[in-house]
């Protein structure tokens, strides 16, 4: 190479990568990794302290070592997995966040819209009774029924308040579930008496009234054909005015038929539930009404007729026969059958207060489960009445491609939730009396077969506990379980042997 020849400038990226540190940090990197994926473990390398080499300088015993290739220790520790984060549970799915967009959880507006619905029915419930009378409806069976019981003393006395408790508690369950199918309370108590009041308003106010509607829809409609700038806000004011005059003029046509979609439900429900009866009486009733006195009338037989018959004959022979009936085979009986007599004028009075006693105590859990059943179904009654009502005043926003979302989240949703828990209320009272009716004729068939013979199974149940007693009294104790307690020392469990521990 001549005197006149330059050295071509080293390039610092060639030093770099020749670097020795840089090699060794490379090198270390890939062990890592290479175990990691053989451990299944994350590493964590120890700190040392880093190695800083100037290739201008002369190389240290380091540097040295590092070009050797010496060996270094690596330390690879078990370690877990990077948490993933947590999925929120209160976030709606996506495919509803999708559709419905930001907002209150569609829980919660159903559970606010029941508990304004509640305190609606309450506040009307207290502040304005309703004082007209009820619509008709046919009486039953069980409305003919006359609870008396003859005898004195204490016990006859007390056997007297329980079965009247018994029927009180029977009937108030049963007017209660037949109000949710034949009225909407809401409707009853206020939707009627307002619709009355606003027709009787409209017609002192017709003319104005018809002056103010005419020329706010020319208004609406010249504003929405001369403007410009497109937009569907004159559409949805001219909707939602072609709405408030339709619920003006026909306020007690728009009550009537939201009242009526409030009561259709469970009517439906009933209708379909009953064709699973499997005795076939209630499915062959024609009409929702038939088969609810069918049920009805079963359901009071089971827990107000045959505790009555038993009381005053001491049989059920009085239980199916019919209420205005029942008076005249009552005398006929104490007339013919001695022991007949003896229960009617109250000479079993012990007898008396055990019968009325589990009378009572077998209808409490039913009678209070379809009390709440039907409050439940008149709140949800409720529901549907506002919700149909103001139908005619909301679903024209839905022309509004920007209020569609507010729409289905406040008023199309919890419509179908409201007829939804108001068929679930019905479909409900139908299994509870249906698990009455079962309960009551399994307890019956036991007595069937354990009559005469309560004595001798008593005994049985009493000797096979005496005889598997003196067994294991025999055995002796099992082996002893042995418990380490914190500090190493055998504790045998209480009653046991204590042994030791090697």
């Amino acid at each position: 190479m001549g005197a006149g020849q330059h050295l071509p400038p080293t390039s610092p990226g060639r030093n770099r990568q020749a670097s020795p540190d840089r090699l060794d940090r490379r090198r270390e990197r890939l062990r890592d990794a290479a175990g990691a994926a053989a451990l299944g473990t994350y590493p964590i390398r120890p700190s040392r302290p880093r190695c800083t080499i100037d290739l201008g300088r002369e190389p240290t015993s380091v540097s040295r070592q590092l070009r050797k290739g010496a060996t270094v220790s690596m330390t690879i520790r078990p370690g877990r997995h990077p948490a993933r984060p947590a999925r929120d549970r209160r976030r709606a799915p996506r495919l509803a966040r999708r559709v419905l967009g930001p907002g209150p959880a569609m829980s919660t507006v159903l559970v606010a819209y029941l508990v304004a619905a509640f305190v609606l029915l309450a506040t009307v419930y207290a502040l304005r009774p309703h004082q007209g009378p009820a619509p008709p409806a046919p009486t039953w069976d069980y409305q003919r029924e006359t609870v008396a019981l003859e005898g004195g003393g204490a016990l006859n006395a007390y056997a007297r308040w329980a079965v009247r408790s018994t029927a009180w508690l029977t009937r108030g369950s049963i007017e209660r579930q037949r109000d949710v199918h034949r009225l909407s309370p809401l409707d009853f108590l206020a939707g009627e008496a307002g619709a009355r009041s606003l027709a009787a308003w409209r017609e002192r106010n017709r003319l104005p009234l018809q002056g103010v509607t005419l020329a706010a829809a020319f208004g609406l409609a010249a504003w929405g054909t001369l403007r410009r700038r497109p937009g569907r806000v004159w559409l949805v004011a001219l909707l939602l005015l072609v709405g408030l005059t339709v619920l003006v003029t026909k306020p007690q046509t728009a009550t009537r038929l939201a009242g009526k979609a409030g009561v259709a439900v469970p009517n439906l429900v009933l209708g379909v539930g009953v064709k699973g009866d499997p005795s076939g009486s209630v499915a062959a009733a024609p009409g929702a009404g038939p088969a609810q006195r069918t049920i009805a009338g079963r359901y009071w037989t089971a827990f107000v007729g045959e505790p009555l018959s038993r009381l005053q004959t001491g049989t059920t022979v009085l239980a199916t026969a019919p209420p205005t009936a029942k008076a005249g085979v009552l005398g006929y009986l104490r007339g013919r059958v001695t022991a007949v007599g003896d229960w009617a004028v109250g000479r079993h009075g012990p007898e008396r207060a055990v019968i009325a006693t589990l009378a009572l105590v077998y209808v409490v859990p039913f009678a209070l489960l379809l009390v709440a059943l039907a409050m439940l179904a008149a709140c949800a009654q409720a529901m549907v009445w506002l919700l149909c009502l103001t139908g005619l005043l909301v679903a024209p926003l839905a022309v509004d491609p920007r209020r569609r979302r507010a729409v289905l989240r406040l008023w199309l949703l919890p419509l179908a939730a409201s007829v939804g828990l108001l068929a679930s209320a019905a479909f409900g009272a139908l299994v509870v009396v249906r698990a009455a009716e079962l309960t009551h004729a399994a307890d019956a068939y036991l007595g069937m077969l354990l009559a005469g013979s309560t004595a001798p199974v008593l005994a049985a149940v009493l000797v096979v506990r005496h005889l598997a007693r003196r067994r294991a009294q025999r055995q002796g104790p099992s082996r002893p379980r042995v418990i380490l307690g914190r500090l190493g020392a055998a504790t045998a469990a209480p009653g046991r042997v204590r042994r030791g521990v090697a």
